[in-house]
């Protein structure tokens, strides 16, 4: 079974081609057109990529295990929020040599193999740059930073004290002999 990835994704371009991304999608999730393939779900992103152009040579070269959520278009940009298996897929590098004239933003997480990655080095779409995922005393905190300093004042203020070092986290995190306790700081990788 896969782990799965939640993926966003923030799509600019020129009108036309992130309307006719739209509205491929469109058909696909609301059933106006069959899947590519017969036992395709409606919502996998093989659809969009075959429906805008890739050949079968691509479809096959590429990994796409990833399924849309849910799709929009504010204020000229395209977001989609996907599922992938094991992180982000081939999806967004396929996207790109079909409709060179996009400029395809994402940011990926995935808990169990600690995948968070992003492309978004200046924060445009996605400004989170760490995820914080918290327990003490069977108490769940979680919550998402742009500074490793939001991160610092944060934890130090569940843990009680005046102020706390990424060093003094991980010394709190080996204390911690019930492996019920744990604090996790997350930093997001920027990748191509």
């Amino acid at each position: 079974m896969a782990n799965w990835a939640s993926t966003s994704y923030a799509i600019e371009g020129n009108k036309s081609d992130l309307e006719r991304m739209f509205n491929v999608i469109n058909d696909f999730v609301k059933s106006n057109v069959k899947p590519v393939e017969a036992n395709a779900s409606k919502e996998w992103e093989g659809n969009i990529v075959k429906a805008l152009g890739a050949s079968e040579e691509q479809m096959k070269n590429n990994y796409l295990r990833g399924f849309i959520q849910t799709y929009e278009i504010i204020d000229g940009v395209l977001y989609i929020e996907a599922e992938e298996a094991w992180g982000a897929t081939d999806f967004r590098h396929l996207l790109a040599k079909l409709m060179p004239k996009l400029t395809i933003y994402y940011i990926v997480e995935e808990c169990g193999c600690e995948i968070y990655a992003t492309n978004d080095c200046d924060g445009k779409y996605f400004t989170e740059s760490y995820y914080v995922d918290i327990c003490i005393d069977r108490d769940y905190f979680n919550d998402y930073f742009n500074t490793e300093e939001q991160v610092l004042s944060y934890v130090a203020q569940l843990l009680k004290k005046e102020s706390v070092t990424m060093k003094d986290i991980d010394e709190w995190n080996e204390e911690q002999d019930d492996n019920e306790n744990y604090i996790y700081v997350h930093e997001f990788k920027y990748v191509a």
